[in-house]
This record gives structure tokens, C-alpha cells and sequence, in this order.
């Protein structure tokens, strides 16, 4: 007898019954109404019509992979290049950010001639082997030993949970002390790359100011190249193309992906240093080079730069922080708020009240993310408009205020 999956087997956890969208609202069968807060990769919402229109085009044109230049792969790099101040001399486009993370740390140890990498608790970074090893959340690796070898992890610096009970006072990051401890006796002193999110996607945890430059700064007195993930903080997330601009970085590497394609898998390593010709062959094929990818990311690039949905972010962003800061304000429930752009959790006082809220919130169709520490997190679509933030604000007020 043949085996079909159930829809129970297909479906996602939390996924709703849709059947349309617009911008970031679903309409399921009976037209009741959805609103996504939590994507990362279709940034441009449901139906953008300037996406669509290029892709469209491009399916009737050329897709192939096999094009030596055209117009959308000379804009696509022209962007790429402009956009980063023409820091970065070679770019291996690769079909996801796992991907993308793989080859630039395997890219940086082939480079520095050494075999250790560095990165951190609560990362992602991905979900192929290496990067779901460098990835510092559990379940990205729980059952599934033996992890690389070679990966170190240091501790992120959440300060707002900090493990080691201190403060981040006059830019004393005591994060970054005692990983010269923890090198000196679990490294066989071969550190080679140091990867860091610019902030973590997971429960949207922002460093401290000055922590990223004082890494960036401690990796180069290791001889390591700095490797910045912006797979979920760059492409306008912040209300900046990318965050590295925030805190006068200079990363070796820089990776991309997710909202680069709008949900097209797309992802990028971008890199100083061009690699020995001996090592490109290894990195070469994937559908992230292909025609159809240009014309993903030259949309994206458009909608931001030349349409105005980067300043759109940055105004609404500042719009989403100011209606949370007034919630925390009159709410206790709400332990702390963190706004990053159209990045930002909402920490609960104790799983009781975030598993409640979570729930109401679900109850009136509102698809929000969550977090550990109790968090609810928001990372809705860069067409938010501010209507839209006050009516979920709104929601969450209601919730609040039963409680």
C-alpha cells in the first residue's frame, strides 16, 4: 500500500492556513487576516510588485548559470560593491547563509594556514556541518555528534543575562577577557577565523557598544580574519543596509543572505582577500549564481536604495521602539523590551505570562516569534507600515491589560 503524508506531517509548526497575501498580511479561505511579525527572508511582504514583475521577466529571458556577464550580474555586484564602500574584492555567491558561512570560515583557515575557529554561544550561522557546528544553539546539534572539529566557542555578550553576573561598564567587556582564559586553555592556539552575528537573530540579543570593534580588534591580535554574519542584521534590517556601518567595522568577511533574494536562496561571502586560485574550484557551482538570483537581489537593492524602503525602516523602526518603551512603561508583565530597526523581542517576567501572551496573540492572528528568557519576537516585513504597528501594539496592549 502506498504512504502519503498526512497534512499533520507537512504542515510547519505555527503555520497558518493561508491561501493570499499582501505586504504582511495572509487571508486564509473565510478572509479572516493574518499578520506575519515574524520574517527573515521575504522582506519585501507578500505580492511586491517590483519583485514580481523581476522575476517575471527574468523567467522569460535567461535563468542559466552559465552566463559569463549581463546586465543583472554586472548591477547585482555593482550594488554589492557600492554598498560595502568597494571593500571586498572577491564575492562567492552560494545558494543559502549556511552555505555561505561554511565556505568563509573554510575560506579564512585555508587563508591563515590554521585549523580552529571561534564563535559563540546562542549563534546560528546554519544548519550544513560546519555551520550547524559553529552554531552555539543546542538543538542545532544535540543527537547529531560528532561537531567539527576545530570550532571554539566564546560567550555572547548578553548583558541583560549575563552568566558571569557583571557589567559592562566604561567598555570593560569581561566577555572578552575571559575568552583570552578559555583560549589559553582549550585552543591549540590555531585560531584562524572568529565569526559573530553583528546581533543575534536568536532572541534579538544587541551587543554592547564597542564590543564588536574591541572583537574585531582581538581577533587580528590572534592573526585571525573577522568574519561579521549579517545573513539576518544586514539588507536593511536595522534601518542601515548593514550594521557594520553603526560601529566603524572593517570586517575580513562579510556574509549575507536571507533578505538579499526576498526569500529567492541567495547567500554571500564577501571577502578582502581574493582566495589562491588552487581553492576557488571547491566553491564554484549552486544556484545562488544564476540569472533569476541577480534579478532577486537587484529588486531587493532597488526597493531599499532607489524607492525609499530603507528610510521607510528607519522611521518605522523608531515608530515599533517608541510604542514598546510606552508598553513597558505602564505594563509590569514586561520585564524588558530590545528594538534593533524592525528587530525586537519583548522579555515576559516568567514563562506563565509569555506562554499566555504568545497564546492571545496567536488567538488574534498575530504570527510573532519567540525567544529563550521568555520572549516574544517581533520581526516583521519591512513594508510594516506604522497603522499596522499601533494596531498589533494595540493587541498586545488588550492582552496586557487582562492580565
Amino acid at each position: 500500500m502506498d504512504k502519503q503524508f498526512t497534512l499533520k506531517q507537512i504542515m510547519k509548526t505555527g503555520a497558518i492556513p493561508a491561501v493570499s497575501g499582501e505586504g504582511i498580511r495572509f487571508y486564509d479561505a473565510d478572509g479572516n487576516v493574518y499578520y506575519d511579525l515574524n520574517e527573515i527572508s521575504t522582506v519585501l511582504g507578500q505580492k511586491n510588485e517590483r519583485f514580481t514583475k523581476r522575476l517575471t521577466d527574468q523567467l522569460n529571458h535567461l535563468v542559466g548559470g552559465k552566463i559569463a556577464d549581463s546586465p543583472e550580474k554586472r548591477k547585482f555586484y555593482r550594488y554589492l560593491s557600492d554598498t560595502t564602500g568597494n571593500r571586498y574584492q572577491y564575492v562567492h555567491l552560494t545558494s543559502s547563509g549556511s552555505e555561505a558561512s561554511e565556505w568563509a570560515v573554510r575560506m579564512a583557515l585555508k587563508m591563515t594556514g590554521r585549523n580552529e575557529v571561534l564563535a559563540f554561544w546562542n549563534s546560528i550561522h546554519g544548519r550544513t556541518y560546519l555551520s550547524a557546528s559553529m552554531s552555539g544553539m543546542a538543538r542545532r546539534k544535540q543527537g547529531y555528534a560528532p561537531s567539527a572539529p576545530g570550532v571554539l566557542y566564546g560567550v555572547y555578550p548578553d548583558c541583560a543575562h549575563c552568566p558571569f553576573e557583571k557589567s559592562c561598564e566604561n567598555g570593560e567587556f569581561f566577555c572578552l577577557k575571559f575568552l583570552e582564559k578559555k583560549m589559553k586553555y582549550e585552543s591549540s592556539q590555531e585560531i584562524g577565523a572568529v565569526i559573530a552575528e553583528a546581533y543575534q537573530g536568536a532572541g534579538i540579543i544587541v551587543p554592547p557598544k564597542g564590543w564588536l570593534k574591541a572583537l574585531q580588534d582581538w581577533a587580528h591580535r590572534q592573526g585571525a580574519l573577522f568574519i561579521l554574519d549579517e545573513i539576518q542584521s544586514g539588507m536593511g534590517r536595522t534601518g542601515k543596509m548593514y550594521c557594520f556601518e553603526e560601529e566603524g567595522l572593517d570586517p575580513d568577511m562579510l556574509l549575507l543572505g536571507k533578505a538579499l533574494g526576498n526569500g529567492y536562496h541567495i547567500g554571500a561571502a564577501l571577502l578582502k582577500q581574493v582566495p589562491d586560485a588552487f581553492y576557488q574550484p571547491a566553491m564554484m557551482g549552486g544556484a545562488g549564481d544564476t540569472e533569476l538570483a541577480y534579478a532577486a537581489g537587484c529588486a531587493v537593492f532597488e526597493e531599499l536604495l532607489e524607492e525609499g524602503l530603507l528610510k521607510h525602516i528607519a522611521i518605522a523602526g523608531e515608530h515599533l521602539e517608541k510604542r514598546l518603551i510606552q508598553l513597558k512603561t505602564q505594563y509590569a508583565p514586561i520585564k524588558a523590551i530590545v528594538c534593533k530597526g524592525l528587530a525586537a523581542s519583548i522579555e515576559l517576567q516568567n514563562r506563565e505570562l509569555f506562554e499566555f501572551v504568545h497564546k492571545k496573540l496567536r488567538e488574534n492572528r498575530m504570527i510573532a516569534g519567540t525567544g529563550e528568557n521568555n520572549k516574544i519576537v517581533l520581526r516583521p516585513p519591512y513594508v510594516i507600515t506604522k497603522d499596522e504597528i499601533d494596531e498589533v501594539m494595540n493587541v498586545l496592549e488588550e492582552i496586557l491589560r487582562d492580565l
